[in-house]
């Protein structure tokens, strides 16, 4: 039987300027949506992976049309809880006239955030996920928690672990979702002592751990635990580690950038989606960083769906 990822994360509401707007003062706006997670659960689902998203929303029409886009996309939605009179976190993109983009957001108290907050239904959640292969989050995902939230969670993920299940982990890092640096840090070392498989950049772990060193990187994750690293490092491509393996440079081919927006995200979904295949983690990484190279392409997170890659 095919193997089951679950994604767990939140996607937000995007408003950014209209390409036809013009009034400074009265800006046409035009809605979509992103996520870092959701990003790599459609791209897994495009590569014929069965993944299904774990996330919280409201009981709007906006909640209502984001889920009728996944499907589309052939991410699984069964496992989405919906919160009464509540909507999803929002997200604005402001341009100047340089060209400089600013983001603003309003996500305090999303219905993501609030996922983990009730133990009973955390339970209930873990119940499901224990039919999951593998489970994956990104620092994002970590950081949106309350404290309380945060420490049932990795208790239920520990528990998913010591049953067999694989825990991935992009330590996709934002320090204003977090209180401090060390409550940031404390997180991240709790979570990779979880960790089989790690997908962290190094812009993130020197931000984190003060660590400009890839091998000092890799160093620290392999003794928390963690068995397979792969560390992304932009156009240096990434260092693979793999069950105490010597450190392999996986390079990749230099593309002109129309927008990075999703090259991390991407880059995890080619990856796993080629380690479930069967490929080494060498090919496998090749493969991501085939697809984040046409990603950085195209505008925007999610490319047109005739510009993906060849699976296989």
């Amino acid at each position: 039987m095919p193997r089951k990822i679950a994604v767990i994360g939140e996607c937000m509401l995007e408003l950014s300027e209209a390409p036809t707007s013009s009034k400074k003062n009265a800006r046409d706006m035009t809605m979509s949506y992103g996520g870092d997670t959701l990003n790599t659960a459609i791209y897994l689902a495009r590569y014929n992976v069965k993944v299904d998203y774990v996330t919280n929303l409201g009981d709007d029409p906006f909640s209502a049309w984001m889920v009728g886009q996944w499907l589309k996309e052939g991410v699984g939605c069964g496992l989405i809880g919906y919160i009464e009179n509540a909507v999803p976190g929002m997200y604005l993109i402001d341009v100047d006239d340089s060209g400089e983009r600013s983001f603003y957001y309003w996500r305090k108290n999303s219905p993501a955030s609030k996922l983990f907050e009730d133990k009973r239904s955390s339970l209930e959640l873990f119940s499901y996920l224990e039919s999951y292969d593998y489970v994956f989050l990104s620092g994002i995902s970590l950081a949106i928690m309350s404290d309380a939230a945060r420490f049932t969670f990795l208790q239920l993920l520990s528990g998913y672990k010591s049953r067999g299940g694989t825990v991935i982990f992009d330590g996709n890092y934002r320090l204003s979702l977090w209180q401090s640096l060390d409550e940031a840090r404390r997180s991240y070392e709790l979570m990779y002592r979880l960790t089989d498989i790690a997908l962290p950049t190094l812009e993130d772990e020197s931000a984190l751990f003060d660590q400009n060193n890839p091998e000092d990187v890799i160093a620290r994750l392999q003794s928390l635990g963690v068995r397979e690293i792969v560390l992304k490092m932009g156009p240096e491509g990434c260092l693979l580690a793999t069950n105490g393996d010597q450190n392999q440079l996986i390079q990749t081919t230099p593309v002109p950038v129309i927008d990075s927006t999703a090259a991390g995200d991407s880059f995890n979904a080619g990856y796993l989606a080629a380690r479930q295949s069967g490929l080494l983690p060498t090919d496998a990484a090749a493969e991501g960083h085939r697809l984040a190279s046409i990603v950085i392409q195209h505008k925007g997170a999610i490319i047109p769906l005739d510009a993906m890659p060849v699976v296989g």
